[in-house]
């Protein structure tokens, strides 16, 4: 057996201990043996032999120990928390650039995560491949190490797979915003999209993922946010959120969510029956300027739901519903959304002076006309318990047009009557092969009959949604009596809030699309009667937030916070009444320009259109008169130019979520290995 050199010098002082021990033994006449290959004595009176050995490394002794192989393993479980100090320089530089490409990039999330999940996989499948490799070439040393690689691998998978509805959260909003061609995402379409990644499985979150690398859309999305442009703003905004330089005056400096407001502290003492008692009065208030007799005024209910709902006029019960729970977290504020909700009310009042048979008339005038002008980016097609389905409509020639408005005139247009599939098919497929045009758009016959026989079942299911929604509201608990007589004046505001109700209530089915998501958004928000509700919540609440600001500054010592939290929420109402008007002519071009594409001029003055909505938009976001903000993500600070405070207010957080692999650190400390 060959000692090397560096173990000479201890090998000796054992030697010459063992000898002093084998003195000592022979004295007392016990029998020793000598193991000149290890310079070990083993005395056979004190049974040495089944003792542990002391001083034996367990790791190069040719044998395989279980404890060690649990060892190792261990420390590849807690890779993740050695990597710092094992690897600093490599560990804390991968998980810097991954985080620095994802804040610039968001869908690298995803893309990263799937590759460092790929990786840990490698790393787990080789560790055991090595281990069996290992014990039947008999070196169980090797084998031992090699649970190293199965724990590190272990815990890199476990990572990914808790990444994964994060990443999915990430490659689903990129998706929608190329679908949508947007840079952004609303908030409640930011938690649409949480909630369904939230509620769907593990193996769903994967393939949302997956999709990024193997699906036409999800690649377009991916290509999409790697644009010079994209990546340039993301770094701009970047770099202003690590390196801009915040002064604040030193006259009051708060920190607080909503809930540590003044306003915030006054809504959690309020009771249910108070909050009830200050609806009624505003919304008293609100139907009394519009002059609706007491009796026709909708029954006002309180409800408690912890869902971002805040109040909603529901038409076939006549009802105006307020979500306490959300008033108390500060999502809204009462005078905006009764003024709201009251101006839907009061339509469908209305409404409901008009005869049937005009609203049969105006139905089917609005639907013919969208045949003939040109449809939205999405109609419905079908729905369930979950929301809408939505399609593109099909670009129908002149002769489809024609044979198409006649098909919905002599049977799509029934009242009560909804066709299957089936029915619809056999209808439209006569129109289909009587036009050879419109049927060679299409690759073969059957997906022809196929998008006929979906535009059908579209308008079949509109006309009834049109009848059965916006036509009034139950009047089983009022007294029609009341109901005036319209006179002509009247009646073309009726029929006009009529078709304003049905692109409204179109707007907000498609607007959902299934789950939450996949609508054409800008229908809804920029229907009239929509930015009719805007408009008159806001001015209502305008005037009610300057009367709290003129009692505010006349106390003898003003809430410098809560003022200036009231100057912010009049500029962003004064904000959002500028970009719904604005939007309305906005969605006019918009979507003129989607029906005549070959018309570049009205494509530029849309384009040039939504660039101001953005900038209105941003204002809305950053508020800089007569309070200027800064956003800093979820968090928005709140500065009053006029009196020098600061407050910071939770603001919804909108554009792109960012996810950072949480394997990170554990593939850095792999491919630190691989490198070592």
């Amino acid at each position: 057996m060959q000692i090397s050199a560096v173990n000479t010098k201890n090998q000796n002082e054992l030697y010459f201990q063992n000898a002093n021990k084998t003195q000592n033994n022979l004295k007392n006449k016990s029998v020793s043996k000598i193991d000149d290959d290890l310079f070990e004595i083993k005395s056979e009176n004190e049974e040495q032999e089944n003792e542990p050995e002391k001083g034996i490394d367990k790791s190069n002794n040719g044998k395989f120990d279980a404890s060690e192989a649990g060892k190792n393993f261990l420390k590849g479980i807690l890779s993740p928390l050695t990597a710092v100090i094992k690897h600093p320089v490599i560990t804390l530089a991968t998980i810097g650039i991954t985080a620095a490409a994802c804040a610039l990039v968001p869908v690298l999330g995803p893309i990263l995560g799937i590759g460092f999940g790929a990786l840990s996989i490698f790393q787990l499948g080789k560790g055991c491949t090595d281990v069996v490799k290992n014990i039947k070439n008999k070196e169980y040393d090797k084998a031992e190490q090699s649970f190293n690689n199965v724990g590190q691998g272990t815990v890199g998978t476990v990572l990914s797979v808790l990444g994964l509805k994060q990443s999915a959260k990430v490659a689903k909003e990129a998706k929608l915003m190329n679908e949508l061609k947007v840079n952004s995402l609303s908030s409640a379409q930011k938690e649409a999209i949480a909630a369904e990644v939230k509620n769907g499985s593990y193996l769903d979150a994967l393939k949302d993922n997956v999709s990024l690398f193997t699906s036409r859309t999800g690649l377009k999305a991916a290509v999409n946010q790697f644009k010079p442009s994209n990546i340039f703003q993301r770094g701009k905004n970047l770099i202003k959120h690590l390196f801009t330089k915040k002064e604040v005056t030193k006259i009051e400096k708060e920190q607080m969510n909503f809930s540590e407001t003044t306003e915030g502290q006054r809504r959690a003492a309020l009771t249910t029956e108070e909050i009830e008692a200050q609806v009624k009065a505003l919304a008293k208030e609100a139907f009394d300027e519009y002059g609706v007799p007491e009796e026709l005024r909708p029954e006002i209910k309180i409800i408690k739901d912890n869902t971002k709902l805040g109040g909603a006029y529901q038409c076939r019960k006549h009802t105006i519903v307020i979500n306490e729970d959300s008033y108390r977290a500060g999502v809204f504020d009462l005078p905006n959304v009764i003024k709201h909700e009251a101006t839907h009310a009061n339509g469908a009042i209305l409404r409901q002076s008009l005869p049937m048979d005009k609203k049969i008339e105006l139905a089917q005038e609005y639907l013919i006309n969208k045949i003939q002008n040109g449809e939205k980016e999405k109609i419905i097609t079908g729905g369930n318990i979950f929301g809408a389905y939505t399609s593109k409509p099909p670009k129908l020639n002149a002769q489809m047009k024609s044979d198409f408005i006649k098909l919905a005139k002599d049977k799509l247009y029934k009242e009560g009557t909804i066709y299957t599939n089936e029915e619809l098919s056999a209808m439209v497929k006569p129109l289909v092969e009587a036009n050879s045009e419109f049927a060679n758009s299409y690759s073969n016959i059957d997906d022809a009959v196929n998008a006929m026989a979906a535009y059908a079942k579209s308008h079949n299911l509109r006309y009834n949604i049109a009848l059965r929604n916006p036509t009034g509201f139950n009047t089983s608990n009022v007294d029609t009596s009341l109901l005036k007589q319209l006179n002509s004046e009247e009646t073309q505001a009726a029929m006009k809030s009529y078709l304003d109700s049905i692109e409204c209530v179109e707007g907000n089915i498609a607007g959902q699309g299934f789950m939450g998501i996949g609508g054409d958004v800008n229908q809804y928000q920029f229907c009239n009667e929509e930015v009719l509700a805007q408009i008159k919540g806001n001015n209502f609440e305008i005037s009610k937030l300057e009367q709290q600001l003129n009692a505010l500054r006349n106390q003898p010592k003003r809430n410098l916070s809560e003022e200036a939290r009231i100057l912010d929420l009049i500029e962003e109402a004064k904000l959002t009444i500028e970009y719904k008007t604005k939007g309305v002519d906005y969605y006019k071009l918009y979507i003129e320009s989607l029906n005549h594409p070959e018309n570049k001029e009205l494509a530029a003055k849309a384009a040039g259109l939504k660039k101001e909505l953005d900038a209105i938009q941003q204002k809305m976001l950053t508020n800089n008169k007569p309070v200027s903000t800064d956003v800093l993500g979820s968090n928005v600070n709140v500065t009053s130019t006029e009196y020098k405070t600061k407050t910071v207010l939770k603001r919804p957080e909108t554009g792109a979520s960012i996810a950072i692999p949480v394997s990170a650190t554990t593939a850095a400390d792999i491919i630190a290995d691989k490198i070592a």
